[in-house]
C-alpha cells in the first residue's frame, strides 16, 4: 500500500463531504469550474495555515506532522473516531495516543455488557478505566467472600479499591496479598493515573492508597512496573463453589476497541494448593 496515496484519498474524500455553506462561505456563483465540498484553500483557512502547507499535508509530503495538528485536521474535516485513527496511521504510522471521545474508557456499548453475561463457566467482568464494574456475570459475583446465608453480591463496585484497600481481600480472598497481588495491583493504579491524570475516580484512589497504612508503603514503592494483568497467574481463594477453595487464577485481559481504557477480564480458576 502507498501510504501517501491513501492519505491523499482520505483527506480528499472528507473535504468533498462538507458543504462550504454550512461553515459560512457564500454559495458559489458566476462562471468557472464548480468543485464539490471544501477546497484546499478553505481547509487551510479553517486550520489557520497556508494553502501550500495543507496541500503538502494532503499529498503526504509533510514529514511527521504534529499530533495536535492532525487532531485539528480531523476536527475541521468532521472525522469519525475510526477516520481519525486512520489519519494517524497514514500520516505517522501509529494510532492516536488519546481517543477523540471524552467518554472513552468510562462506558461500553450494550453488546459488550451482553457478551460478559453470556460467558459461562468462568468469572467475567468489564470495568471502566478506573476499575468501576460496568457489567459482570454470575460466576464473577459468586467468587467473592460473603457472610453465611447472604446472597452473592459484589462487595465493592470499584475492583481496585477492593483489591488494594479492603482487609477482606487482603486476608481472605487474595492469597499472598503482600507478595503476589499488592505490588502489581498498585503498579497498575500508578500507570492508569499517569495515563488519565484528570480522572476523578483515579485521583481519589490515589489519595486513598497513599494514605492507607497497609497499602501506602507498597503503593509508594515504584520499583515494580506493571500495566495490565493479562496472562498473570496468582493464588486466590474462591468462595463460589460451596466451601472456600484454594487455588490459582489466571487472568485473561483485553480492551474494547470502541472504548479504549475499559477492561475486560475473564478469570480461569484452577483448584489446588
Amino acid at each position: 500500500m502507498d501510504r501517501k496515496e491513501a492519505l491523499r484519498e482520505l483527506l480528499y474524500h472528507r473535504r468533498r463531504q462538507i458543504d462550504p455553506t454550512e461553515i459560512g462561505w457564500p454559495p458559489k456563483s458566476g462562471r468557472g469550474r464548480r468543485t464539490q465540498g471544501l477546497s484546499q484553500a478553505q481547509v487551510a483557512q479553517l486550520l489557520y495555515k497556508t494553502e501550500r502547507w495543507y496541500a503538502q499535508l494532503e499529498r503526504g509530503e509533510m514529514r511527521s506532522p504534529s499530533p495536535q495538528m492532525l487532531d485539528k485536521v480531523a476536527e475541521v474535516l468532521r472525522m469519525e473516531p475510526h477516520e481519525r485513527t486512520t489519519l494517524y496511521l497514514y500520516a505517522l504510522g501509529y494510532e492516536p495516543p488519546t481517543p477523540s471521545d471524552p467518554k472513552a474508557g468510562t462506558m461500553v456499548g450494550e453488546a459488550w455488557e451482553l457478551a460478559v453475561h453470556t460467558v459461562a463457566g468462568h468469572p467475567a467482568s468489564i470495568s471502566d478505566l478506573a476499575w468501576n464494574v460496568l457489567a459482570c456475570n454470575d460466576e464473577f459475583v459468586r467468587m467473592f467472600p460473603r457472610p453465611p446465608g447472604e446472597e452473592p453480591a459484589l462487595p465493592e463496585r470499584n475492583l481496585m479499591r477492593w483489591m488494594l484497600l479492603t482487609p477482606e481481600a487482603r486476608e481472605r480472598h487474595l492469597v499472598g496479598w503482600e507478595q503476589h497481588w499488592a505490588p502489581f495491583v498498585a503498579a497498575q493504579l500508578r500507570a492508569a493515573l499517569a495515563a488519565y491524570p484528570d480522572n476523578p475516580d483515579l485521583q481519589e484512589l490515589d489519595r486513598e492508597a497513599d494514605q492507607d497504612p497497609v497499602a501506602g508503603p507498597i503503593y509508594r514503592q515504584h520499583s515494580v512496573a506493571h500495566v495490565h494483568p493479562d496472562g498473570d497467574t496468582r493464588p486466590m481463594r474462591h468462595f463460589g463453589r460451596g466451601a472456600p477453595q484454594l487455588g490459582k487464577v489466571t487472568v485473561c485481559a483485553a480492551e474494547p476497541y470502541s472504548s479504549p481504557g475499559a477492561r475486560l477480564h475473564i478469570l480461569l480458576f484452577e483448584p489446588g494448593t
